[in-house]
């Protein structure tokens, strides 16, 4: 008999799940992926526009369904609206992030905590809690589980389904059309359709399912292998039913233009999907159309937490091990979940089109067959180990159960230990087993948007960081983190525009409009946003224009880029205006000077200034290395100068030892003005 503790554990247990995964999936408003700037929020808008006005067919954008994506940003909106209105929240473009991520967060969640009491009747409590705990903490599910997005709803629609069908066929397999399990996996296999295409792939492992239910035939005659498709047809008929409910309920464009919307999701799948990206792909080192057949057999191991791959392989060795006892009633659920990862991982590495993220529906299977295998390997070990002392204590003081929850506290602190080391960039976590993100951007492609908002902040700290946009691919990504706004990258073209340009480590992996990134190749980035080890955007500091470019260094710590000279009011003011651009090579350890002498056809000087290297807010020692700061300086001639070409000299020197830097240059050397002086022009003075 079951008792009450034993009915409140069991009824306890998901809440408590529920509340762990809820907290590691809260999602924040820090950064901005590609997809959700460009797209989902936007359409997000569109959908309950188009819902609310009764223009039905304008909820189909695109072959990707998105549907249930589009009803829960839908409701993200209705949320946050009723909160600022009601002066609960202030509106922030952070908050108003978190919140349109949020019901999707929670679904996620939700679907966790649903699984686990389908994973206690399929695999028992053990392996059930242990997943559970390995799903939650699983880092590249936390990541896209905080986004507002499809691939997380899709991952937990598609498990959930998958976990219903397999206790339907654990529960009575002869009666799958009256089966609540059948019908509630078609049911929520309509809801992931809607969401995303690739949950079509649940359909050949629910006609498996079917098969297995029925029952092989003792002897395969064409006769008796007709028989059993035809006995599956009806139990098919209901899977496939529910799931076009749901399709059709739940989608309005379903309602006006079936065969239209229908026809585009299968063009999307079609030719979409089975093209290459527009923007190339990434792999080995190499940009590439199409990474090929063996991406995710390295993307995913690369995205696994090191436990999660252990545990799989350690499952595998025992499924290995067991040979033809592997097909016994225990083991049955988990093999069927390895189908479904070895079918999903074939059919999505036939389409050209590939990012890691596409294989996220994989993941927590692989976390129930993670946990499959370190229970097994427990049992092995404590039935050897009898003689332990962890055996003499468990015989003599009955403390068994103890340990199995010291060594859940164990996983739950592991677990919560590597999430607060990444927080919040779950994106940026690679498995360190196999290297972690320094070997990954070496192979993989890497970034979706996240850290660009870290370049914004860098750029917004200095001293001139919002004067004017921030040139960059990604605008949309940008924009809500730039207090100047953001411009095109082609922008710094045209440096009167902009001051600082941002290139990011997902267009030079896959070579993206490589003509735009061309010009800030020549340059050094003043700052590297870096994420666990990656480098993820580079920041330019953008050279003010200059009339004349030159190549000369002063010494090995600054760099003179070039100088425009303004002699257009000379006689009306009795000077010179000078604007020097310089660089700075390294960082430079004291503040310099800079002489400027102007000598007239035989080599005396007639005029000089000295004066601090800098400006009155960049100082030398505040420059980064790449950064290009524009002096503009006022050089008063004598009064009585004659009209005639002078040479304009100019050099570098410490102001304690009045030492000069040495000059290396490939223009002309100023030799009546001194050691490692450079001859800037000569300049007619009328």
């Amino acid at each position: 008999m079951t008792g009450p503790s034993q009915v409140l554990h069991r009824a306890a247990t998901p809440v408590v799940l529920l509340a762990l995964a809820m907290a590691a999936r809260w999602p924040n408003g820090r950064f901005l992926t590609v997809d959700e700037a460009y797209h989902w929020i936007s359409l997000s808008r569109r959908f309950a526009t188009a819902v609310a006005t009764g223009n039905f067919a304008d909820t189909f954008y695109f072959g990707h369904p998105a549907v249930t994506t589009l009803w829960l940003g839908t409701l993200g909106h209705t949320i946050y609206q009723a909160l600022t209105a009601a002066e609960i929240l202030q509106e922030h473009p952070a908050t108003f992030y978190t919140i349109m991520r949020l019901p999707a967060a929670t679904i996620t969640a939700l679907a966790l905590a649903l699984a686990y009491p389908l994973l206690e009747r399929l695999t028992g409590r053990t392996i059930a809690l242990l997943a559970a705990l390995l799903w939650i903490g699983e880092p590249f599910l936390v990541a896209h589980s905080q986004l507002f997005h499809m691939d997380a709803t899709l991952t937990s629609l598609m498990t959930l389904s998958l976990l219903l069908m397999l206790v339907a066929l654990q529960s009575d397999a002869r009666s799958f059309v009256q089966s609540p399990w059948w019908i509630a996996s078609g049911l929520v296999a309509g809801l992931g359709l809607l969401t995303k295409s690739p949950a079509l792939l649940l359909a050949p492992l629910a006609g498996l399912v079917v098969v297995i239910g029925q029952g092989l035939p003792s002897t395969l005659t064409v006769r008796s292998v007709v028989m059993t498709m035809v006995r599956c047809i009806p139990p098919m008929a209901v899977w496939c039913g529910m799931a076009a409910l749901v399709w059709i309920a739940l989608w309005p464009a379903m309602w006006v233009r079936p065969l239209a919307t229908t026809w585009g999701v299968v063009s999307e799948i079609l030719f979409d999907g089975g093209a290459p990206h527009p923007w190339g792909n990434f792999f080995f080192g190499r940009a590439v159309a199409d990474p090929g057949p063996l991406f995710y057999l390295v993307a995913i191991p690369f995205r696994l937490a090191p436990w999660t791959l252990i545990g799989v392989l350690i499952w595998v060795g025992f499924i290995v091990r067991d040979g033809k006892d592997a097909w016994k009633d225990a083991n049955r659920p988990l093999l069927l979940l390895a189908v479904f990862i070895v079918l999903f991982v074939a059919a999505i590495s036939v389409m050209a089109k590939k990012f890691d993220r596409y294989a996220l529906p994989v993941f927590p299977a692989l976390t129930i067959l993670a946990a499959a295998g370190f229970s097994r390997g427990y049992d092995l070990l404590s039935n050897r180990g009898r003689s332990t002392i962890i055996a003499i204590v468990n015989e003599h003081f009955g403390v068994t159960h103890l340990w199995k929850m010291a060594g859940y506290g164990l996983v739950i602190m592991a677990l919560v230990v590597n999430l607060i080391r990444y927080h919040p960039y779950y994106l940026a976590y690679y498995n360190p087993l196999i290297g972690g993100g320094a070997v990954a951007e070496q192979v993989l492609p890497i970034g979706w948007g996240e850290g660009l908002e870290l370049a914004a902040e860098f750029i917004a700290a200095q001293p001139d960081g919002r004067e004017r946009p921030i040139a960059v691919f990604y605008q949309a990504v940008l924009s809500p983190f730039a207090p100047a706004g953001v411009a095109p990258l082609q922008a710094i073209q045209n440096p009167l525009r902009v001051d600082y340009a941002v290139t990011y480590i997902d267009q030079i992996q896959r070579n993206t409009r490589p003509e735009l990134h061309a010009p800030l190749q020549r340059l050094k980035p003043i700052h590297i946003v870096q994420i666990h080890g990656i480098d993820y955007a580079y920041i330019y500091h953008v050279p003010p224009p200059v009339t004349e470019v030159l190549d000369t260094d002063f010494g090995d710590m600054v760099h003179l880029h070039g100088y425009s000279l303004d002699t257009s009011a000379v006689r009306a003011s009795g000077a010179l205006t000078i604007t020097l651009v310089w660089q700075a090579i390294a960082q430079l350890d004291r503040d310099y000077m800079v002489f400027i002498h102007l000598l007239n056809s035989v080599g005396e000087r007639v005029a000089q200034v000295d004066v601090p290297l800098g400006t009155e807010h960049w100082r030398p020692r505040a420059w980064q290395p790449g950064r290009h700061i524009s002096m503009v300086q006022h050089f008063p001639l004598p009064p009585d100068l004659p009209a005639g070409t002078y040479c304009l000299a100019i050099g570098v020197y410490d102001p304690q030892t009045l030492s000069r830097l040495p000059l290396r240059t490939d223009g002309e050397r100023a030799d009546d003005a001194g050691q490692d002086a450079l001859l800037l022009t000569r300049v007619t003075i009328p």
